[in-house]
Parts: structure tokens; C-alpha cells; sequence
């Protein structure tokens, strides 16, 4: 598809820092920790043998564990150990939700989360992984600490898209990392104007356009040419995928605002893209509303965790470029 074209692989990007609002942090408690679910990577034979390792772990030391059907197929599980059979029955009644896999794998647990004030934390079994930042040669340190109270919780901001048609909405959804509005199958640019609080600000020709959150900057966004934003930022980022005029540069707007994407009749197929699982086709004139949602996602790291160390870590700053390949997350 065309706006996988001009994703560079060694794009390391620009990183916004301007001003930072504190990231609300809770106080640990480590008698909190009674109940945890584990949501995993089923395809991943790493992933669901990591699971059942953590599960035993975990019972050993008093912990209520539920885990999915895959990993209750290995051997040797103690009985106590609860079995659910969808995303959504892993997040009820749980502390916390360990997320085993990659990005992908988080996003997904993160929507099964739905309004659950439930907190994540992500193993990562991928090969990049901005979210699943906690090593998989990492596991039991991280849970010493974490179990000890050695922990802080931070949220992240969630975008609502909605789309209306003749007046209608005929979608509403929420999305963690980012909204993408991109062509179908032929190899030709959309049209489409953006507005902020209904002021116009810029009409473009290009592949797409990439409506992302400060957490998902270091994404698609990152691919297409966008700076990193700090989690801590109000601000929401707008990215044009190969736009036909080089001028139409990315642009970070403030977090409470409502952007409007208006498609022109110019006949071209167009998808919408949520986090890039799950998508749904435009039709000329349709409007898309993305503004930031009410609730927040709370996502656990240790409590000697720092951004900066992750950012440079995953994207290997201070290395020799020609020797850098970031992969896909998954």
C-alpha cells in the first residue's frame, strides 16, 4: 500500500520537550497487588511459555493469577490458577494486567481494558517495543520490585474518533496510539482539509494524514517523518504521509482541541485506520471528529523507570547510523 512507501528505516526523529506537564503518578502499594491478569501474545510460543513461567511465579508467592486458554495447555499450572477465554474476562476484577508480547499485543489489551480503571504492565517478547518496555530477561527482577512497591503508575492519553455521514455518525471509537486516514488500493493521493475547533488550518494532496497521541509519536508517526513527543504533553500530532507539498510539515496541536478531517469528492477509495488493527472505508464528504477522551490509560513501570533511558535504549542514540535497523514492533 502507498503509504508504506516512504517509511525511512533509520529515521530516528526529532524529540519535543517544551515544557512538560507532570505525569500524575500514583503512590505504590504493594498490598494492592492481589489479583493479576495476564493477556498474551497466542501466537507467540515464547510468549504463552513466558506466560505460564510468570503465572507459577506469581501463585508461588500468593498472588490470584488468570490467564488464557493457550497458556492453561501447558503443563505443571497449579489449579488455582483462573481461566479466561476473551481479552475482556483478563482485565475484570484484576489489579493489574501484564501484557505479554509486543505493541501490538498492548494495544489491543489496552482496548479490551474498555473503562476499567485497571493499570498494565508491558513484557516485551517483540523486537522493538515502546510500550512492552520491560525485557523479557527482565521478568523477575521487574516483579520484585514491582510486588515490593518499587512502582509508579502513569497515564496516557486516548483519542475518541468518531466519523459522520450526512449528519450521522456512523462510527465512535477509542485508540491509544493513533487515527490514520489513508487510500485504498490505487496508487493515487487523497484530498482532504483539517480544521481545528472549526478554524481552518490546511488543505493537502498526499498518502494519508496520521492523527496520533503523544505515546503514539514513537510509531507510524515516527516512520512518516514526526518528532517524538513526551507522554507528558498535552498535544496531539498531525503527520501527513508523503504529502504531494513538501511545505505541509507535521504540527502539534493543543490536547483539548477537536480536529475535523472533511474528504473531498475526488472518488478515491479511502480507509480509516485505529491503531492499525482494525479499519473502516471513507466515503467522500465524510467527517472525521478526533478529540481527546475523558478517561486515561494507566500503564505500571518500575519505579526506577525513565523515558529518556527508553528513547535511547529502543533507538540505540550515540550509535553509528549505518549500523541501525528498527524493525516492525510486530
Amino acid at each position: 500500500m502507498g503509504m508504506e512507501t516512504c517509511r525511512p528505516k533509520h529515521h530516528l526523529g526529532t524529540l519535543i520537550l517544551t515544557d512538560p506537564t507532570p505525569i500524575p503518578l500514583e503512590t505504590p502499594d504493594p498490598s494492592s497487588m492481589k489479583q493479576i491478569g495476564i493477556i498474551t501474545k497466542r501466537s507467540d510460543p515464547r510468549a504463552i511459555e513466558a506466560s505460564r513461567d510468570l503465572a507459577i511465579w506469581l501463585e508461588q508467592r500468593g498472588r490470584g493469577v488468570t490467564i488464557c486458554e493457550e497458556v492453561a495447555k501447558r503443563p505443571g499450572l497449579p489449579s488455582a490458577i483462573q481461566i479466561e477465554t476473551t481479552p475482556e474476562g483478563l482485565t475484570q476484577g484484576q489489579d493489574l494486567v501484564v501484557v505479554i508480547g509486543g505493541d501490538g499485543t498492548f494495544i489491543g489489551a489496552a482496548r479490551a481494558v474498555g473503562d476499567r480503571n485497571v493499570p498494565l504492565l508491558g513484557i516485551n517478547m517483540g523486537r522493538l517495543g515502546f510500550l512492552t518496555e520491560v525485557a523479557h530477561d527482565d521478568i523477575y527482577a521487574a516483579f520484585e520490585a514491582i510486588l515490593a512497591g518499587h512502582h509508579k503508575t502513569e497515564t496516557r492519553m486516548i483519542l475518541e474518533i468518531s466519523v459522520v455521514r450526512d449528519d450521522v455518525e456512523v462510527l465512535s471509537r477509542r485508540v491509544l496510539n493513533d487515527v490514520v486516514i489513508h487510500k485504498g488500493e490505487l496508487a493515487r493521493m487523497i484530498e482532504f482539509e483539517v480544521a481545528i475547533d472549526d478554524q481552518f488550518v490546511f488543505s493537502s494532496r498526499a498518502d494519508g494524514l496520521i492523527v496520533s497521541t503523544p505515546t503514539g509519536s514513537t510509531a507510524y508517526s515516527l516512520s512518516a517523518g514526526g518528532p517524538i513527543i513526551h507522554p507528558s504533553l498535552d498535544a496531539i500530532l498531525l503527520v501527513p504521509i508523503c504529502p504531494h507539498t513538501l511545505t505541509n510539515r507535521p504540527i502539534a496541536v493543543p490536547g483539548q482541541g477537536t480536529a475535523t478531517i472533511t474528504l473531498t469528492p475526488d472518488g478515491q477509495d479511502r480507509l480509516l485506520t485505529l491503531d492499525g488493527q482494525s479499519g473502516f472505508p471513507l466515503l467522500h464528504r465524510d467527517r472525521i471528529l478526533i478529540r481527546q477522551s475523558e478517561r486515561r490509560l494507566r500503564i505500571l513501570h518500575r519505579a526506577d523507570r525513565n523515558y529518556y533511558d527508553v528513547l535511547r535504549n529502543k533507538l540505540r542514540w550515540g550509535e553509528q547510523v549505518g549500523d541501525i535497523y528498527l524493525p516492525e514492533t510486530e
